[in-house]
């Protein structure tokens, strides 16, 4: 079994002998360069980390999948499944690249990124870049990923032409979001979900690099006891149709909730921008005990902020939008499902619940808050795309050569390509 060893000369081997080797007894871990293996020198929680790179004692699998219950992964094998009787050729990438036309294509050629320009791509804010950045970061971290074709759409929702939206590609497109109740655009099936880019950030909306929003919110939640929090039921955000029938319905609940719209920008002048006057920021939303988390046109990337406040998440998933780590959501334990819009006897019952169940709602927010810690810190993510790329390649049945147009990740970052 191939073995990475780490030294205290700050130099990276590979061995191969099978003697174990425990990361946790280096002298001198801070000298480790890779930021991923200082996160494992500092994990007290296990006594001995086997770094193998050829098995599923893979460090990540190790971080990740010790609970089987609890296993990361599990969603990529979920989504893949469709496509494990087809096998990927060239004529099938041709096909998708005139398919989805607003797709972005990215090739891994001998553990490099690039990037293939196309002037059809679909483009919002910072989203393409952010996930760009973040497969960067990741193969940064980790220099076994096989060679690939990828495309990916930054939409909410993927949408090629009518005709196209019930084809099974042969080849899949990698999505933030899917529901599998809701057809809006491609078929379910045919998207593989990716990490969001918010997990890179997200300076549009003054939520910036995933890595120091996460220490913050997290430093916010523990300036405040849930115990002093504001027994409320609180949300902000803009009014969609999802949202509508909670923002009039908690009007009759002053006591225990507090609903409203918060538009980012009330009013401009000149080229100064007016915040509006219910603008809150995230950090702010741990002063509640309770928080609403609503979905928006599709999804709401929103939950792993809400989660990180360690207050108990009320979760209403009106049309089953799902990001690729969902599945590790647990009703009762570290979320409160609740199906209600438009039944206000419900909604009336869940506020009720809130109120005279504090210690079984502070246990929820606790475990909640447990959940993003463990599974969506920024080595979490590397591990998930790095385990996603490795099955993703499993398909194909040619080798992937690099494209003529192709843009190398360092040459691109220096760029203005989006």
């Amino acid at each position: 079994m191939t073995k990475i060893q780490l030294s205290p000369n700050r130099l990276l081997h590979i061995r191969k002998d099978l003697s174990p080797f425990n990361i946790s007894n280096l002298n001198y871990c801070y000298d480790i360069v890779k930021p991923f293996f200082n996160f494992i020198c500092n994990n007290k929680s296990s006594n001995y980390w086997q770094l193998s790179i050829q098995s599923d004692q893979h460090i990540c699998y190790q971080l990740y999948s010790k609970n089987k219950k609890l296993d990361l992964f599990s969603r990529i094998h979920k989504d893949l499944q469709p496509f494990k009787n087809r096998t990927i050729l060239l004529k099938d990438i041709e096909n998708i690249s005139n398919s989805c036309l607003g797709c972005h294509h990215i090739q891994i050629i001998q553990n490099k990124l690039y990037i293939v320009p196309r002037s059809t791509v679909s483009n919002y804010e910072t989203r393409s870049r952010s996930v760009k950045l973040l497969i960067k970061h990741m193969m940064d971290t980790f220099s076994d990923i096989p060679d690939l074709d990828l495309f990916f759409h930054v939409g909410d929702a993927v949408e090629l032409p009518k005709e196209l939206n019930d084809v099974l590609f042969n080849v899949p497109i990698f999505a933030f979001t899917k529901s599998n109740t809701m057809r809006r655009g491609l078929r379910p099936d045919a998207l593989v979900l990716m990490p969001c880019f918010t997990l890179w950030g997200w300076p549009e909306v003054r939520a910036g690099r995933w890595s120091k929003v996460f220490q913050s919110i997290l430093n916010a939640s523990r300036q405040i006891d849930y115990e002093k929090r504001v027994p409320k039921l609180f949300w902000r955000g803009a009014d969609t149709w999802k949202r509508t029938w909670y923002i009039n319905t908690a009007k009759q609940y002053p006591n225990t909730t507090d609903i409203e719209t918060m538009n980012w920008v009330r009013i401009i002048v000149g080229l100064s921008l007016s915040v509006s006057n219910t603008y809150t920021t995230l950090e702010q939303h741990c002063n509640y005990k309770h928080l609403l988390h609503l979905e928006g046109n599709t999804y709401s990337s929103r939950l792993k902020y809400l989660l990180l406040c360690g207050s108990s998440v009320v979760y209403d998933p009106i049309e089953h939008y799902e990001e690729y780590w969902y599945h590790l959501l647990e009703n009762g334990k570290n979320v409160i499902f609740v199906e209600r819009i438009n039944n206000e006897i419900a909604f009336n019952k869940t506020l009720q619940f809130l109120q005279n169940h504090e210690n079984v709602t502070k246990e929820i927010g606790k475990q909640g808050q447990q959940l993003v810690q463990n599974y969506l810190n920024e080595h979490a993510v590397s591990c998930y795309w790095r385990n996603l790329l490795h099955e993703y390649a499993k398909l194909f049945g040619y080798k992937p050569t690099l494209h003529p147009n192709a843009i190398y990740i360092d040459d691109f970052i220096l760029s203005n390509l989006p």
